[in-house]
């Protein structure tokens, strides 16, 4: 039977997945490099590096790999993660490259996902909300949960909610930081569609993604949110816009170019993740983590 340890560690540790394009470990000081390791769900992306960012340490994975050998459908998100949960992290933040379905998300726009409302099913219906912050899975060959029945795999059935998607407090750590750095464009919310890919939407089915108010779409937040969630990891994502045209009729989304736009805004995405691992660093998150580990075994079922 495995099993997780679902306790914090002594010292917060933030795990980075770094997104298309981010294939820098020099945002890192005092660096090692963890030669790539098995899990019990298979091998992680790449070799991961930790080290410290503004004295907090953390641990840094290349979702696609350093250089970019694994498409969103064969990335092993669970390895990923779990390496991460193994080498110590508390919580995880995410840079994701996403597409506009909106003329309101400009090339080069930074993007912090999450949700921060309230609303009755009354006013669902009366009144739907195009600005919730959410995202819609419109995955489909992509193993979705540690608990699968497979052996040598976690035990029981996880029934996890996903309300909110992303971490509350993470995400207002990282909207601060976006205010806080100068000449960033940037939105506090945008409902993300994720498609399988790799090939990139049609212009029909974008124009039934916006139709449903979705504003980005991607292809890597699911199934990572949901998995960070089953073990207990404290998650949450900052979108960079790479193209703006892929709803409009004539629009061609090029790939090369979409690395380029992701590396010219990285910069200003690695400013905020420093300013918000640091303020990671000044908060007490024992509490926060402790209830965060409390409903995560709740949603366990065994026999």
């Amino acid at each position: 039977m495995e099993t997780m340890d679902l306790q914090m560690s002594s010292t917060i540790r933030v795990g980075i997945i770094g997104g298309s394009g981010f294939d820098r470990s020099d945002i890192l000081s005092n660096r090692v490099e963890h030669e790539i390791f098995d899990t019990p769900y298979g091998q992680p992306s790449d070799n991961l590096v930790s080290g410290t960012i503004n004295g907090v340490q953390c641990v840094l994975c290349f979702r696609h790999g350093r250089q970019h050998s694994f498409n969103p459908t064969k990335l092993n998100y669970r390895a990923n993660l779990w390496a991460l949960k193994q080498l110590g992290v508390d919580l995880v933040l995410a840079t994701t490259a996403v597409g506009s379905l909106s003329e309101d998300f400009k090339r080069g726009t930074l993007v912090v996902f999450g949700i921060d409302f309230v609303y009755s099913i009354i006013h669902f219906h009366q009144n739907f909300d195009y600005n919730l912050d959410n995202f819609i899975d419109m995955t489909k060959h992509r193993p979705n949960t540690f608990y699968d029945h497979e052996p040598g795999h976690l035990e029981g059935v996880m029934h996890m909610s996903m309300h909110p998607p992303y971490d509350r407090e993470l995400r207002q750590l990282l909207i601060q930081s976006c205010a806080e750095t100068p000449d960033v464009t940037y939105k506090e919310k945008s409902t993300v569609v994720v498609i399988e890919g790799p090939n990139f939407s049609t212009y029909a089915e974008n124009k039934v993604f916006i139709s449903w108010g979705c504003t980005t779409i991607g292809m890597t937040q699911t199934p990572e949110t949901i998995l960070a969630k089953e073990l207990g990891l404290p998650y949450a994502a900052l979108g960079i816009v790479t193209d703006d045209i892929c709803w409009k009729e004539d629009g061609i989304v090029e790939p090369n170019e979409v690395i380029t736009i992701f590396k010219a805004t990285f910069p200003k995405a690695v400013k905020i993740l420093k300013r918000t691992i640091q303020k990671i660093g000044e908060k007490d998150w024992k509490e926060i983590l402790e209830t965060i580990r409390n409903r995560t075994e709740e949603a366990i079922m065994k026999h």
